[in-house]
Formats: structure tokens, sequence, C-alpha cells
């Protein structure tokens, strides 16, 4: 998959309205210009997908990078081109959400909740991504390329499955269709690959909560 394609096929519509997520994905504890998603249930087992393209969460030992706890986009740099970053996400570790849907050729899992919420979780290799531009512009650019504005990213921290956390950005908005959406995005320039969360609701009061409920359980798997 290409990155001029990957946000955009994650599901994201035209952003018309920029709103803030600051404080979303957290629970108080603040990192320098990010904050941290701590998950509110115990770790859950990474689950492995099915599509031979996209990154599956291991179960396997212990490698220097799954050893990792904390990742920033600086710590991008030490690992192999042979790493699979991935999601260890379980649908029963999500309260009140179901899984609706599985596209094995873009690595994408959706879930919808009672409200109407849809979240897409996308997990990938990227073709013709820098391995040397470094993750924070890989990031940017998946955002960038689909036509969102590099200037209202925010940093978001993700929670590892050591522990530690991961720094990924963010952006949310009111869009054409009129529901409200976040997507959150972490580029891997060195092993080419991305991790991505994209929220949809009806309405802007549901949209932090629900993110928040995505977040804290999508856990960073590097291996």
């Amino acid at each position: 998959m290409s990155i001029t394609s990957r946000i955009t096929t994650a599901g994201t519509a035209t952003v018309i309205a920029v709103i803030a997520l600051s404080g979303c994905a957290g629970t108080g504890t603040t990192a320098p210009g990010a904050e941290r998603a701590t998950p509110r249930s115990s770790a859950p087992t990474p689950a492995p997908t099915d599509t031979p393209t996209a990154p599956t969460a291991p179960t396997a030992p212990a490698t220097a990078d799954s050893a990792t706890k904390d990742l920033t986009f600086e710590d991008g740099a030490a690992l192999s081109a042979s790493t699979l970053p991935a999601f260890g996400l379980q649908v029963s570790a999500l309260d009140g959400w179901e899984q609706t849907g599985e596209d094995p050729t873009t690595g994408s899992r959706e879930y919808t909740n009672a409200d109407g919420s849809v979240a897409t979780i996308t997990q990938q290799r990227l073709t013709d991504l820098d391995p040397t531009i470094g993750d924070r512009a890989a990031t940017e650019q998946l955002f960038t390329a689909a036509g969102l504005p590099a200037d209202r990213l925010e940093e978001q921290l993700l929670p590892t499955i050591t522990g530690g956390t991961a720094q990924f950005l963010s952006i949310a908005g009111h869009n054409t269709d009129g529901s409200w959406s976040a997507t959150v995005a972490r580029a891997f320039a060195k092993p080419g690959a991305a991790l991505i969360v994209k929220v949809r609701t009806t309405s802007q009061d549901a949209l932090r909560p629900d993110l928040h409920d995505i977040l804290v359980n999508a856990q960073v798997v590097v291996a």
C-alpha cells in the first residue's frame, strides 16, 4: 500500500473543522507535548491478523526490538528493517464494542458500538516510504498525503505491550458528511510500516470517550 492512500483508505472524510484532542487518550499523566493512554484493564494477548501483508501481533520470545519499553519517534531509527509493528488488540477488551468487519487487503479491522460509532484499526506495510527520513517525518507524510494539515497535528502516547508508551500523531474534526472523526497514526520509516486508529462518531460529544476506549486497549507491539 502506498503512503499516499494509506489514511484515506482507512476511511478519512474531508475535515472541515479541526478540533483539539489534547487529553483524549490521557488519564491526567502528561508527558511534554503529548498525552498517555493508560489501559483500564489487563493487557490483552496480541491478536494475530490473517493478512499476509499486515504485521501480526507476535507472541514470540522478546527480541532487541520488542524489549524496548518506550518508543519515541527517535527510537524508531534503532528498529531493524524486519520489525513488525502491530496492535495487540482483542475485541473482548473493548466493553460495548464488537467486531463488524475485516479487510485483509488493507490490514484493517472494524469495530462498532451500540451508539453507531465505528473504529477502524489498521496495520500494514508501506511500499514507498523513505527509510531514512525518521518516524516523525514519515508520520506527518501519512497525514499530509491525505490532505490533512501538518501544523494541526497533536502528539498522543499509546501504551505498549511492555508497559511503556509509543509516540503517535493525531487529528480530529467535523467532516463534510456531518460525522465527527479522529485519526491517530504512527509510521515506522525503517521497516516501512504504519499503525492507524480511526474513530468516526455521529456527535462531537461521543468522539473523545469512544476514541479513548480504543486507544487505551490498542497496545503497540514491536518485534
